[in-house]
């Protein structure tokens, strides 16, 4: 009788079929190379991480109430540029830059000179925080491993920055 095939036997045989075919069509892309043909994506989470420690660090000048606040905030994001200096150069097969090194120095400092008109408030700084969780919270979903825990840390960060450590009063927002 194991010659003959019955309905339910073809059927079962099908559907084992079906999944194994889903299954491997499913691992075949991950399989494929991980380099797009555009910029890595981090980069722009690396220029937001740039100059919001440049604004942060700008409105603490001018902002002296909030100035320890603003502090933490620009030398937090200054962490995030780091971070996300040596995840670029692990992506790349680069040795990660040494502390001295310009790659690693321009972490620290601003993508763009100061501004040339008045120094930035703390709404300025609190809407570009916002920004950046914003744009890191959108990036998430298209990472995976740590480059998806780097940025969603980072994303956390920003919100929590612009939602408790600029809102002194406890305005809520």
């Amino acid at each position: 009788m194991d010659s003959v095939l019955s309905r339910r036997r073809v059927l079962a045989r099908g559907g084992q079929g079906l999944l194994v075919l889903a299954a491997f069509g499913a691992l075949v892309p991950a399989c494929g190379s991980d380099q797009s043909s555009g910029p890595d994506p981090l980069e722009s989470e690396l220029a937001a991480a740039r100059s919001d420690a440049a604004l942060a660090t700008a409105a603490a000048e001018a902002a002296p109430a909030l100035a320890p606040a603003l502090r933490v905030i620009a030398d937090e994001r200054t962490r995030h540029a780091t971070a996300l200096v040596e995840e670029l150069a692990r992506a790349a097969g680069k040795p990660t830059p040494a502390p001295d090194s310009p790659d690693a120095t321009a972490a620290s400092t601003s993508a763009a000179p100061g501004p040339a008109g008045p120094p930035p408030g703390v709404r300025e700084v609190a809407e570009a925080l916002r920004r950046s969780a914003d744009s890191a919270a959108a990036l998430v979903p298209t990472l995976s491993g740590y480059r998806a825990g780097l940025v969603g840390s980072i994303a956390a960060a920003c919100t929590a920055a612009h939602t408790v450590g600029l809102n002194p009063a406890g305005e809520a927002r």
